[in-house]
């Protein structure tokens, strides 16, 4: 088949969406399967160039940063992105159009142009779903105004996919009778592994954070169950950067956690696995999540898992693997982290069941297969 993919994130910019984009897109070349990609640029990226056996089409978008979009980086991207689509969609006799994300990439099904003959499927990846980040103002505000177009865009649609039950049913709530495919994120098991040598015993007890540093991900209420502990023996290291990194980090002043917390900042993805491996435990109790593949990232490296209650994130997690808290619920964080702390024999065995669940159900290649099947329509008889 030939497939062109189209999301307005890609490494390095962006998080999970623009990891799975480039994963889905390597394993379907794998497969012999000819794969474009059509995405944004940033100085000094080329404007197209060949990676892992697909093909790579960027065009510019006046992001905000590597990790923000925002409105401009998005309006832009749709721009410049509706003429290229429509030069490859002559150049190139494409069978299926990936859209990742309803909104903004989706946006592009509605152009005029030949793309419009094409099938299509969208894959929901949160952010783009009506009602799933219920704290972020300008988000609600934006949904509510865009959503007889997202509920057109999901109508016709060859399929529409989301990355976990939670989601799913977050979508429904717009639209009820839409017909969604559940299919979740994959891992590099191969990249992401536990380390040949286990920690040595140092009476400190290392939890790890990874995330994007935005409100929604819940990282205030880690700070707080910290606090509350004032267990100098328990260390945290937050990595990653966001627009909510500079009120996180004078909240951490202002609670007394200067010698417990420790802020990394940005950390390429192959450095990613050393980091985990030198923790006991990963925690990050978020408010909204759709996925989280920053979970799956920590489970194939072995590590047990503090997790929110929403989202994805209990079709992760189960009392095999991890523990679920409430999110915003001090107390449930601050119990998850005691009852860790207490037992590095139970830590072990969840760590393990972590790595056998990622490499077992979570691996890329199984996961392009499965879009492989929603890429074909179903003949009727």
């Amino acid at each position: 088949m030939k497939i062109l993919l189209l999301n307005y994130e890609f490494p390095p910019m962006g998080g999970g969406a623009g990891n799975a984009t480039y994963n889905i897109a390597r394993e379907l070349a794998k497969l012999g399967h000819h794969v474009d990609v059509l995405t944004s640029k940033i100085k000094p990226q080329r404007e197209q160039e060949t990676i892992a056996g697909f093909n790579v089409y960027r065009v510019p978008s006046w992001r905000k940063g590597i990790h923000d979009c925002g409105m401009r980086g998005a309006y832009s991207f749709l721009f410049f992105a509706g003429f290229k689509l429509q030069q490859l969609i002559r150049s190139n006799q494409y069978d299926i159009l990936h859209y990742f994300f309803s909104l903004p990439t989706g946006l592009l099904s509605l152009l005029p142009g030949p793309h419009r003959r094409l099938p299509y499927i969208v894959s929901l990846r949160g952010s783009d779903v009506p009602h799933y980040d219920i704290y972020n103002k300008k988000l609600k505000v934006f949904h509510w105004l865009l959503k007889p177009i997202t509920k057109h865009i999901w109508q016709k649609a060859l399929k529409v996919v989301a990355l976990s039950e939670g989601l799913k049913l977050t979508a429904l709530e717009t639209y009820p009778t839409q017909k969604i495919v559940i299919i979740p994120n994959g891992i590099e098991a191969d990249l992401f592994k536990p380390a040949e040598k286990p920690l040595p015993i140092t009476g400190q007890f290392k939890l790890i954070l990874v995330s994007r540093l935005i409100e929604r991900k819940g990282i205030q209420h880690v700070l707080q169950a910290l606090s509350e502990l004032n267990d100098k023996s328990i260390k945290l290291l937050i990595v990653g950067t966001g627009s909510y990194e500079t009120h996180l980090k004078e909240l951490g002043k202002t609670l007394g956690l200067d010698d417990t917390v420790t802020f990394h900042g940005f950390c390429l993805r192959t450095e990613l696995p050393k980091l985990y491996n030198r923790h006991d435990c990963f925690i990050l109790p978020s408010m909204a999540e759709s996925f989280g593949i920053v979970f799956a990232e920590a489970m194939a490296c072995g590590l047990p898992i503090i997790g929110g209650r929403t989202g994805g994130v209990p079709d992760l997690i189960k009392s095999d693997n991890g523990i679920l808290v409430e999110p915003g619920n001090i107390e449930e964080i601050k119990n998850a982290i005691l009852n860790m702390q207490a037992s590095p024999a139970k830590r072990k065995k969840l760590g393990h069941n972590n790595r056998t669940k990622v490499v077992n159900y979570y691996n890329w290649k199984s996961i392009a297969e499965k879009y492989m099947l929603n890429y074909r329509p179903k003949r009727s008889a």
